[in-house]
């Protein structure tokens, strides 16, 4: 990952700001991510008995890191390579779910960022937007009537 963070070097030399999508694919409902029961139950058994060999060699870490970057494909690299990086949610879904705008800053110019998400949000407003409940409609702006 370090050898990744240094090739980053010249896109950085030439651009303050790399743009990627957060996701992958559009945003999901609280909780859809989460193992299921049997999933749970076993990951349970397995960490009771310490089985982290068996876990390794059954490469269940290797499928979950796999799915997992398959939904998050750019976000994982600058988490690891030292790079600041933000999520805004600059757009909203047909369903009512904010769609998160990646940027990556150079290493060091987290306020670039800062700025950079002030102008933002002024722009775009987010901070009182909120996402349906479940099983309800998209929710409304809750500054729709300030």
């Amino acid at each position: 990952m370090d050898r990744t963070g240094r090739a980053l070097g010249p896109f950085f030399h030439r651009y303050d700001v790399l743009l990627t999508p957060t996701l992958a694919a559009p945003p999901v409902k609280i909780g859809a991510l989460a193992p299921s029961r049997s999933e749970e139950a076993l990951l349970r058994l397995l960490g009771a008995f310490g089985s982290g060999r068996l876990i390794r060699a059954a490469g269940l870490l290797e499928q979950a890191a796999e799915h997992a970057f398959d939904f998050t494909p750019w976000t994982p690299v600058f988490n690891v390579t030292g790079h600041p990086a933000m999520s805004v949610p600059l757009f909203w879904n047909d369903a009512g779910l904010p769609v998160g705008t990646h940027f990556v800053g150079r290493f060091g110019a987290e306020d670039t960022l800062f700025r950079l998400a002030g102008q933002l949000e002024e722009a775009r407003p987010w901070f009182r937007r909120l996402p349906p409940l479940a099983g309800a409609g998209p929710a409304p702006d809750v500054d729709a009537g300030a």
